[in-house]
């Protein structure tokens, strides 16, 4: 993945982290930032473990390296996990 791709990833990771926080009823302040990091590993892992590792969707489109179906794919699930587990597992703030 080139340069390109990186900061595709990490501005699709704010973006989502920062629509999580603003839209909906977030319990803490830094909602956001589980959400993005999440986002943006998912994203990152997606398109590299389900291509190269598995051969899946290879043939999809892609920026600068980074395959866009798994990505997007694999970036939303592990965003709305880690949503999920600061809304409803995570303990209460002090």
């Amino acid at each position: 993945m080139g340069a390109l791709a990186i900061t595709v990833i990490v501005s699709a990771g704010l973006l989502i982290g920062f629509g999580v926080q603003y839209l909906t009823h977030p319990r803490t302040q830094l909602d956001w930032l589980f959400v993005a990091i999440a986002t943006s590993l998912g994203a990152s892992l997606g398109s590299e473990v389900l291509t190269n590792a598995f051969g899946l969707m290879a043939g999809g489109p892609e920026i600068d390296g980074l395959f866009i179906i798994p990505a997007v794919i694999t970036g939303l699930v592990l965003g709305l996990l880690a949503d999920a587990f600061v809304r409803y597992i995570a303990l209460e703030p002090a």
